[in-house]
């Protein structure tokens, strides 16, 4: 009878043997470089929760690695994102605006899709500045809303807040009734670049956003001048203003529809009038 010895060369035993031990250390050089990568990551992660001030949250199951803070009074979060199969990578800021936000406002970088869409029509404002214009895609709701925020005496700090993204890719602004979002197309992996997103996004809670009253101050009648502007656009009201029924704020009739209330802060009315 033929022993194993005699049925496997030796020469395939010692094969085998070194493709094992190769093996194994193969495997424990990619566990420690992955257990490596994966402190550093999270390294990152909680230098940026400490420059934000907030509490970085590690991936789980169902949720991202993000971290969450307080931005001029707003709850905020950072979320990272690697990507995927179809998916490009992102990191993004976002702050909850709790319905406080008077239209919705997107800015886009130029391109051949923006521009094949603005050749059908589609909604692409002017800010009034030339350069820029070429540069990016505005759309608002109301559409003064960009006029309120693109206005002549804060044009050039508004365009420097979305310009110092540039050198990211694919930046992007979005605001919508209950969020605004600062988006690069990256999964960001240092802290300055990180910390441009959050600056971008608390300018824009200045640009959009007035500052709610001290509380405790006493609600009057509002007495508006002819040239007075609207509290949800911020531009003239010349014509076109309604009334809220309850404390009399004027309104552009347009704002007013689109809110659906009084914007006056503490304020309850629903009702407007001529």
């Amino acid at each position: 009878m033929m022993t194993l010895a005699e049925a496997v060369p030796v020469e395939d035993v010692l094969i085998t043997s070194v493709a094992v031990i190769v093996g194994g250390i193969l495997i424990t050089v990619l566990l420690s470089a992955f257990s490596a990568s994966a402190k550093r990551r999270q390294d990152f992660l909680e230098t940026v929760a400490r420059r934000v001030k907030g509490t970085s949250l590690p991936r789980s199951f169902s949720t991202l690695p993000r971290i969450d803070f307080l931005l001029a009074g707003w709850k905020a979060s950072v979320e990272f994102f690697a990507g995927g199969d179809d998916t490009s990578p992102y990191t993004r800021v976002f702050v909850q605006l709790q319905g406080r936000s008077p239209g919705t406002f997107h800015l886009i970088p130029e391109g051949f899709a923006q521009s094949f869409l603005k050749m059908f029509g589609a909604q692409d404002l002017s800010c009034g500045d030339l350069s820029f214009d070429d540069e990016y895609v505005i759309k608002a709701t109301p559409e003064s809303l960009a006029a309120r925020v693109f206005r002549p005496e804060q044009r050039a700090r508004v365009i420097a807040s979305v310009r110092r993204l540039q050198g990211m890719s694919r930046p992007t602004l979005s605001v919508t009734r209950d969020e605004l979002s600062v988006k690069v197309a990256q999964n960001l992996s240092e802290v300055e670049a990180v910390m441009l997103l959050v600056r971008t996004a608390e300018e824009f809670l200045g640009y959009l956003i007035p500052p709610a009253p001290t509380p405790g101050v006493a609600l009057g009648e509002v007495l508006v001048a002819p040239a007075g502007t609207c509290p949800v656009c911020g531009t003239k009201m010349d014509d076109l203003v309604v009334r809220c029924d309850s404390c009399r704020t004027p309104h552009h009739e347009e704002c007013w529809r689109y809110v659906g209330r009084c914007s006056t802060y503490a304020c309850k009315g629903t009702r407007a009038v001529a």
